[in-house]
C-alpha cells in the first residue's frame, strides 16, 4: 500500500480539516445548522519544531565537500555545485525525507550540457521501483506536468544502462547509461518495517500524539468560548421579551431567575493533566525539544544530556551525506573523473569544549597513539602550512643566532 505522504506533509504544517478530524477522531463541532463551529488547531506545532532542529544540525555552521587528493576536481564539484544552487536544494532534499520518510535526487544534462540536479517530489509524483532477484533494476517517477491547455503524464525511467522519459506513453527522451550507476539517488530517513526499500518518518510515530495534544487543547478553547460567550438560562419568563438589559444589567420580572450555563466539576484542569502527560511522552521520545531548557550548560555535562540527539543527528548526517556523495560521485564521474573519492566534513552535532579537546589530543599525542598531523586536522589546523612556518621561523632564529656569534 502506497504511503499518504500527503497526510505527514499536512501533519507538519499542522493543516487540520474536516475529513482528517474524523477520520482520526479528533475534536470537532457542530452548530445547529451542521456547520463547522469549533474544530482542532495547530495549537502547538511540535512537529515542525522537531524537523526545523533536525535539518539545522544535519548541516549545522559548516558544510565542506572536498574531492581526496585532487584538488581540480574539488573545483570542478564546487562549479557544479553553485550552478545548482545546492545550499537551497540540499535542504529541501533532506527537509523532505524528514517530513515524509523518503527523498530522492535525479541528476541529467540540460541543453547546454551542463549537469544538473533535480529534486523527485513525493508529493506531487509517484514513485516506483522493480526488483530482480533481489535486487533492484529499476527506478520509475512519474507525475503530470502542465501543458498549454491541458496537461502531459510523464514517466522517468531509470536503469544502470539506460534513462528514458515517456511524455503520455510515447518515448521522447532514450540515453544510454554508460557509468553503471543509476542516475536517481533514493534515500530512506529510517527503515521502515512495511517495506524494504521506501523508509519511515519520525513523524509517522508521533503523529498521533501531536494529533492528540492539539485537539486536547483544541477542546479547551471551545470551553473558553462558552465562558467569553456565556449562553444564559433563564427560569419563569414567559417570553424573551419580558428580559431587558441595560449595558450588562438584565432587569427581570420578580418570579424569574438567570442562569449561565457552565461545566460542573473541574473538568479543564484533567484535561490539562492528559495534555501533560502526553507532552511529557513527546519529550522523552524527541530530545530535540529539550534544547530550550538546558540553560548554561555547555562541554561534557550538555553532551551527556543531549547524548541521545546526538547519536540521532550522527545518523542521519550518515543517511543523508550518502545520498549526497552517491551523486557528487556520479556528477564528477559524468566530468571526467571517474574513481573520485568526496568527503563531507562538518562540524560536531555538538560544538566540543576547547579546553577538554586540546587536553584530549594533547594525552594521546603523549601516548603516541596518533601523529601531530592528525591532531592539527582534529583541531581545525592546516598543518602543512603550520609546518612551513615553523621551518621559516626555524630558519630565521638559526640565522640571527649565527649572526650573533660571528660577532
Amino acid at each position: 500500500m502506497r504511503k499518504n505522504y500527503m497526510q505527514l506533509f499536512d501533519l507538519f504544517y499542522g493543516d487540520y480539516d474536516e475529513r482528517y478530524c474524523k477520520q482520526n477522531k479528533l475534536f470537532i463541532d457542530y452548530d445547529s445548522k451542521g456547520n463547522i463551529k469549533h474544530i482542532t488547531k495547530s495549537l502547538v506545532d511540535y512537529a515542525y519544531e522537531i524537523i526545523m532542529t533536525d535539518l539545522s544540525l544535519i548541516f549545522g555552521n559548516r558544510f565542506e565537500v572536498v574531492v581526496s587528493d585532487n584538488d581540480t576536481a574539488t573545483e570542478r564539484l564546487q562549479e557544479i555545485m553553485e550552478s545548482n544552487d545546492f545550499d537551497k536544494f540540499s535542504r529541501l532534499f533532506v527537509v523532505q525525507g524528514l517530513i515524509l520518510g523518503d527523498t530522492a535526487a535525479k541528476i541529467g544534462r540540460d541543453k547546454q550540457g551542463n549537469i544538473r540536479f533535480g529534486l523527485v517530489s513525493f508529493l506531487n509524483g509517484k514513485v516506483s521501483y522493480k526488483v530482480e532477484y533481489g535486487q533492484i533494476v529499476e527506478w520509475r517517477y512519474e507525475y503530470d506536468m502542465k501543458h498549454e491547455e491541458g496537461s502531459i503524464h510523464v514517466v522517468e525511467v531509470y536503469r544502470k544502462d539506460r534513462v528514458q522519459i515517456l511524455y503520455d506513453d510515447k518515448v521522447f527522451l532514450d540515453v544510454p547509461n554508460r557509468y553503471g550507476r543509476f542516475w536517481f539517488i533514493h534515500v530512506a530517513n529510517s527503515p521502515s518495517l512495511e517495506d524494504d526499500v521506501f523508509g519511515e518518518s519520525e513523524l509517522e510515530r508521533i503523529g498521533d500524539t501531536i494529533d492528540e495534544m492539539n485537539s486536547t487543547l483544541s477542546r479547551i478553547s471551545a470551553i473558553e468560548d462558552i465562558y467569553a460567550k456565556p449562553r444564559i438560562i433563564a427560569s419563569g419568563v414567559r417570553g424573551i421579551e419580558n428580559l431587558k438589559q441595560h449595558h450588562n444589567i438584565w432587569a427581570i420580572p420578580e418570579s424569574a431567575d438567570l442562569k449561565i450555563l457552565e461545566f460542573q466539576g473541574n473538568v479543564i484542569d484533567s484535561m490539562l493533566k492528559k495534555y501533560q502527560m502526553l507532552e511529557n511522552y513527546l519529550r522523552n521520545k524527541c530530545p530535540e525539544l529539550i534544547l530550550n531548557d538546558l540553560g548554561n550548560i555547555s562541554g561534557y555535562a550538555l553532551k551527556l544530556k543531549l547524548s541521545k540527539l546526538i547519536k540521532k543527528i550522527e545518523n542521519y548526517r550518515k543517511v543523508y551525506f550518502e545520498g549526497f556523495k552517491k551523486l557528487f560521485e556520479l556528477a564528477l564521474a559524468m566530468e571526467g573523473y571517474p574513481n573520485a573519492n568526496v568527503q563531507i566534513h562538518v562540524d560536531p552535532v555538538i560544538p566540543a569544549d576547547e579546553v577538554e579537546d586540546i587536553n584530549k589530543w594533547a594525552q594521546l599525542l603523549g601516548m603516541n597513539i596518533v601523529s601531530r598531523q592528525t591532531v592539527a586536522e582534529a583541531l581545525g589546523i592546516d598543518f602543512k602550512q603550520e609546518q612551513e612556518r615553523i621551518d621559516e621561523e626555524n630558519s630565521w632564529i638559526l640565522g640571527l643566532m649565527q649572526h650573533d656569534e660571528s660577532k
